[in-house]
């Protein structure tokens, strides 16, 4: 083997080797953590909410009369909208919560059991009435929904009766037996009462808080927040629901903008950043993997031009064709293990760095397995064409220009 020769044609030209090492070592770095990023936001891609969300819609009312101010009207007028909304032909169900499936619309906290020292744990706060699960479509596994009475209309009330996710129960009791409990948070004066347990439940928050939701029966309106609605209609009647939605609440009350929007055009909307992101961090591999191949290509045939006597020297001198082959092959694998061992580490060091700051996961060992993998593949490829036309200089050539 020609390790040595190469080593010392290395060392005479440590510019030029150095930084196909180092394009081969980044390029290693940034794909394998581009990689993780890319399957990381697949799995978010692919998360179900446990909503009926093809059949889901968010009615947003924003008053401007002033009338709204009165906090009365709003309630009354909250009552209304449901007794309308329920009663249009094709709506299966309805409900005034502040949840908007796949963009947010409640709080977040921390809670434990009462009269306990367990750490607090976060989850997802949203308000509801006695019709939102079923308007969502999600089933009640243990206990019983949310009924009218357990609706309160102040927000500041000491107890509430809640409904949690399986999840978030699991969480707070992995023994079981969730309903019946109390939970507190950072006020001790504040109580809730676990009535029942749904499944199942996601909802993207600000941070990963995970699939752990909880639902307090109170009512949502305000003149300057406007109130919500989620509206269920069943198989087939999303058109006629939404061409007679909007005309009819306007109708019944016009001193408010309303706007309708399907739950399937709020999912893609929120979806639509993460596609982006995953078909730039694609174009990123391609390059930077197209980018490693033509530095390598250009650097293989340098070197067979600026060695053409000496191979032709080593033909004369009775050296093989698969002889010179194997010498530029291996010159190109040394490089590129080099470039690779030095990728390793930087991958690893950019990956703490994302999980750190970024919220990102930690990185598979198979996945720069098969990083490496794809490098040795790629700088063997890349520098075989040039090889083979080096095994194709003649011996005559050594006596040129002699």
């Amino acid at each position: 083997m020609e390790f040595g020769p190469i080593l010392r044609a290395m060392g005479r030209n440590k510019m030029r080797f150095g930084l196909i090492v180092v394009e081969v070592a980044l390029t290693l770095a940034i794909v394998a953590n581009c990689v993780g990023l890319i399957l990381d936001t697949r799995r978010e891609l692919s998360k179900e909410s446990g909503f009926d969300d093809d059949h889901l819609l968010s009615v947003r009312s924003t008053p401007f009369d002033k009338k709204f101010r009165d906090e009365q009207y709003i309630e009354q007028s909250i009552a209304q909208d449901l007794a309308l909304l329920r009663g249009l032909p094709g709506v299966a169900a309805a409900s005034n919560t502040p949840l908007l499936p796949w963009q947010g619309g409640g709080s977040s906290g921390t809670l434990k059991e009462a009269g306990t020292q367990n750490e607090p744990l976060r989850t997802q706060f949203y308000g509801g009435d006695d019709g939102t699960l079923d308007t969502l479509g999600v089933a009640i596994i243990e206990g019983r929904n949310l009924a009218p009475e357990d609706v309160q209309i102040d927000p500041n009330a000491s107890s509430f009766n809640v409904v949690i996710s399986k999840a978030y129960a699991d969480l707070l009791f992995p023994e079981g037996g969730a309903v019946g409990k109390a939970l507190q948070g950072a006020r001790a004066d504040r109580a809730f009462r676990i009535v029942g347990v749904f499944d199942k439940f996601y909802n993207p928050y600000a941070w990963n808080i995970g699939p752990y939701g909880l639902f307090s029966g109170t009512t949502s309106g305000s003149y300057a927040g406007g109130t919500h609605y989620l509206v269920r209609v069943e198989r087939g009647a999303m058109t006629e629901v939404l061409k007679a939605l909007e005309e009819r609440m306007i109708a019944l009350d016009d001193g408010r903008n309303v706007r309708v929007q399907t739950i399937a055009e709020v999912k893609g909307n929120f979806q639509r950043s993460m596609k982006t992101v995953v078909l730039s961090l694609n174009i990123v591999i391609g390059l930077l993997v197209f980018v490693t191949a033509v530095g390598i290509v250009g650097l293989t045939a340098f070197s067979v031009t600026e060695r053409t006597r000496q191979i032709g020297t080593r033909r004369a001198l009775g050296a093989r064709r698969v002889d010179v082959l194997r010498y530029f092959l291996l010159e190109n694998w040394i490089l590129t293990s080099l470039g690779i061992s030095l990728g390793l580490i930087g991958a690893y060091a950019l990956n703490m760095v994302l999980v750190t700051f970024v919220d990102g996961a930690r990185m598979d060992w198979r996945l720069l397995a098969a990083g490496v993998a794809i490098l040795w593949a790629t700088g063997f490829g890349a520098a075989l064409g040039p090889a083979m036309r080096a095994t194709r200089i003649p011996p005559a050539i050594a006596t040129r220009n002699v």
